[in-house]
């Protein structure tokens, strides 16, 4: 498979995790709007959010995927420019290009900081056991007590 292929397999991917969210979010919706349509209501009423989810997932995967194709690097700069076309599908549904803008710029900068932070595993991410116990040795090492005079 060429690397294009690979990133339309992965989008799909996301965007079916990110509908089955999507589904949870509409099914929540549903719950707490008042109509006579019953369990429908899941797909007919809110099933619009299933979408949105779906798209948000599978055009953040692949923005962030070709971004890291056409780059050739691997860094936060492809979940930047990810969450960026994420977020101008948010100013799309709105039809607002200020909110396209706006959703460009959220998305893409908690997507950045989300990365760039470690993906929250921060400074143990990649590490070994031998190198996690160096390091809780070096943090914790015996200090002399101090006397008291």
């Amino acid at each position: 498979m060429t690397a294009n292929k690979d990133c339309i397999v992965e989008a799909g991917k996301t965007a079916g995790i990110a509908g089955g969210l999507g589904l949870v979010v509409s099914a929540m919706q549903n719950t707490v709007q008042k109509h006579t349509e019953g369990a429908k209501g899941v797909f007919t009423r809110t099933g619009g959010t299933i979408g949105f989810f779906a798209a948000m997932g599978g055009i953040f995967t692949l923005g962030e995927c070709m971004a890291k194709d056409m780059r050739e690097k691997d860094d936060p700069i492809n979940a930047a420019i990810g969450g960026c076309a994420a977020g101008m599908l948010a100013g799309i549904k709105t039809g607002s290009f200020p909110k396209m803008l706006a959703g460009c710029a959220a998305v893409g900068a908690t997507m950045y900081a989300y990365e760039s932070a470690g993906q929250l595993k921060g400074a143990w991410a990649g590490k070994s056991r031998e190198e996690k116990k160096e390091y809780e040795k070096a943090f914790f090492k015996d200090t002399p007590a101090k006397e008291e005079a």
